[in-house]
């Protein structure tokens, strides 16, 4: 039995696809798609081979995907976090940052302490800006400023470097 039907071939085929076919069955599926141009087109050349390819293909997309998502949640978040540091909000602080840095740990892994250190870069050049628009500087000097705006941005960074030991403890217990 060399030779099988169209019929017969397009029931083997799924089977062929996910690598689950027997070997014989392969082989007859093989030999028909070598004489049979509409069975050769409906195979596609998808084989169990190609179709971890593509898998691999699918979760590099997906992580690609979600390192963007996760960037976008740490600077939308940072961003939020500063506009609330204004008014009587800013106590919601105390929640957002350890959640960003909780999303940096879940971003970077072991290379996570750049979080707090970008996150006191970036709060530095908001609140200095942010004090300088308001004319913070026209009763004071650059050194308070500076002083001042250290400090805020050491509280932010010291929130973040909470969400990071949380995640990295949360991480460790669960490990298995």
């Amino acid at each position: 039995m060399n030779q099988i039907s169209c019929n017969v071939c397009m029931d083997l085929m799924p089977l062929v696809k996910d690598g689950i076919a027997s070997e014989e069955s392969c082989a007859l599926v093989m030999k028909h798609i070598e004489t049979c141009e509409h069975c050769a087109k409906a195979l596609g050349g998808k084989t169990a081979a190609n179709a971890a390819m593509d898998d691999v293909v699918v979760l590099i997309k997906l992580k690609k995907q979600f390192t963007l998502f996760l960037i976008s949640v740490i600077f939308a978040g940072t961003l939020i976090g500063m506009v609330l540091s204004d008014g009587m909000s800013m106590f919601y602080n105390a929640l957002i940052m350890p959640a960003i840095g909780g999303f940096g740990y879940m971003l970077f892994k072991k290379k996570s302490y750049f979080v707090p250190l970008g996150l006191f870069l970036f709060s530095f050049v908001w609140v200095s800006i942010r004090e300088i628009v308001k004319g913070f500087l026209t009763y004071s000097t650059v050194v308070d400023l500076i002083i001042m705006s250290a400090w805020w941005s050491g509280v932010f960074a010291a929130f973040s470097a909470v969400g990071v030991l949380i995640a990295g403890l949360l991480y460790y217990a669960f490990k298995k």
